[in-house]
């Protein structure tokens, strides 16, 4: 479905976290549908774009985390994460479901996965500028899920453009709620933030082992890409949708 993506209303129950998203490199590639029904829980169903679903890898920083009502934590409100996701509506709501979540952080990881049943995972992650160039690397030990790799080189242009409503760039960053199933129960947790920076980007892929190890499709073709030096987010609890228990 083609939407118009804009930020929905806030929620009425206050925000819990606060954050920087900064530095952040979105990858996309276009995969049939059937590759990735499989791995889509009831009741969602697939987003898709002209007939095609899509896969994207988002790597950032998170700098300046804190909880409502507390400064950031020396030593805990920094860390890098990456991001492998896939586009989703329930009730005719937009959002992405994520299909791992490295981080660079085991306290976050760790807390993620205990508190919310999030699929975050430790791994070893490293970004370096040089050149108007951002070199990315994230290695996932072999701990719950078989080992992986991703590194790649990203070239933003020179300006931000503005994202054009109803454009593949829209469809693919606009998106302001997640879904995730918690002890077989749909849930949504929402994000709000000034519409994203944006620059078009070359990417460059060295290495990308993170579907196939979830036994998703090898990304092998030029991804779509773009930029974003960063916004400030504020991230709200997660809520169940419904009563019904599914898989």
């Amino acid at each position: 479905m083609n939407h118009h993506l804009t930020p929905p209303p806030t929620p009425l129950q206050p925000w819990l976290i606060a954050q920087t998203l900064a530095d952040v490199c979105f990858f996309h590639w276009p995969v049939p549908a059937a590759s990735l029904q499989p791995h889509i829980p009831a009741p969602l169903l697939l987003d898709c774009h002209d007939d095609s679903a899509w896969i994207s890898i988002v790597a950032f920083r998170v700098q300046q985390e804190r909880l409502r009502f507390l400064p950031p934590i020396p030593g805990l409100s920094s860390y890098l994460q990456l991001n492998l996701r896939t586009y989703v509506t329930y009730d005719a709501e937009p959002g992405v479901f994520f299909l791992s979540c490295d981080v660079s952080s085991w306290l976050h990881a760790l807390a993620a996965r205990m508190m919310w049943h999030l699929p975050y995972l430790p791994a070893r992650l490293h970004f370096t500028a040089r050149d108007q160039r951002t070199s990315l690397v994230c290695e996932r030990p072999k701990l719950f899920t078989p080992a992986a790799r991703f590194a790649a080189q990203m070239h933003p242009s020179p300006t931000p453009a503005p994202i054009q409503p109803g454009s593949l760039a829209n469809w693919l960053t606009a998106r302001f709620s997640q879904y995730l199933i918690i002890r077989g129960t749909l849930h949504r947790g929402d994000i709000r933030h000034a519409p994203w920076p944006l620059q078009q980007a070359e990417g460059v892929i060295h290495a990308n082992t993170l579907p196939t190890s979830i036994q998703l499709p090898i990304l092998d073709k030029k991804p779509l890409c773009h930029y974003a030096s960063g916004v400030t987010a504020h991230v709200w609890p997660f809520v169940r949708l419904d009563s019904g228990k599914h898989q």
